[in-house]
């Protein structure tokens, strides 16, 4: 016969069962719902940040690429001068040229035209050789374009020379198209926020605007320029902002401005 202590004990459905409340359960989901949310907010902070950083080195980027490209053409700007020319010597492409003569198309007479907002020059910017030993010489305009697509904006143009009074040359650029160099351009609108400003070899600056032909001895004392290139980004960055940068240089010519007759001393 069994003893009524070793038979076994049903257990009773209605004691309480030991584990997690409902209460539990919630308080540890609210914890952990606080806890991704702030590790998503971490995650998405730092993807909007480096997406901010990505535009705004975009920018700064194309700005100084600008930037570049400029400097590369004013190295070029008054080459080949008329340092280089014997003087009275006929060109051999077009014998009522003096290849010593700001007129001559293979003449580079340097800065023609520079205002607050374009800069107007001639060099041998390329590289290439022209016919008869002579150096192929075109005529860079840098101008601002306040509308358009893309603008306001810089736009770059670049034609060979024709001979003859050389802001009549740069006047008549024919059928050359002028190329879009940067937009979103925030200055160049006046004299208090040019994107062009021109130094005296002292370092004065000069009022502007000035040109060949009109203000021949001061664009033939121009030692250096300044530019200030302030653009926009067109895209917002993830803060919904659009970005701004500005990149700034310094150049000093090479070779002066042949308007005039007197030849700065730094330049002969």
């Amino acid at each position: 016969m069994l003893s009524k202590s070793s038979i076994p004990q049903q257990p009773d459905p209605s004691a309480p069962q030991a584990g997690f409340s409902l209460i539990e359960m919630m308080m540890v989901l609210a914890i952990m719902t606080i806890i991704m949310g702030s590790v998503f907010k971490s995650i998405d902070l730092t993807q909007r940040t480096s997406r901010s950083q990505q535009v705004k080195l975009d920018l700064t980027q194309q700005a100084r690429e600008f930037v570049d490209q400029l400097t590369r053409d004013l190295r070029n700007a008054g080459y080949p001068h008329k340092r280089n020319m014997a003087n009275g010597v006929a060109d051999p492409n077009n014998a009522a040229y003096n290849l010593a003569s700001p007129t001559d198309p293979y003449n580079a007479p340097g800065l023609i035209f520079v205002d607050n907002n374009a800069l107007w020059f001639a060099g041998n910017v390329n590289g290439q050789a022209g016919p008869n030993g002579t150096a192929s010489v075109s005529i860079v305009r840098y101008d601002y374009v306040a509308a358009g697509a893309g603008c306001p904006c810089l736009r770059r143009t670049e034609f060979p020379r024709n001979g003859g009074d050389p802001l009549t040359d740069a006047n008549t650029p024919g059928g050359a198209t002028s190329q879009l160099e940067i937009q979103g351009v925030q200055n160049g609108t006046g004299a208090a926020d040019a994107i062009f400003t021109v130094y005296t070899d002292p370092g004065a600056a000069i009022a502007l605007p000035i040109d060949f032909d009109n203000n021949a001895a001061t664009i033939a004392g121009v030692n250096s320029l300044k530019v200030v290139l302030t653009v926009q980004a067109a895209q917002a960055d993830s803060t919904r902002v659009r970005p701004i940068t500005t990149a700034v240089s310094s150049i000093a010519l090479s070779n002066c401005s042949e308007a005039g007759i007197a030849t700065p001393s730094y330049c002969q």
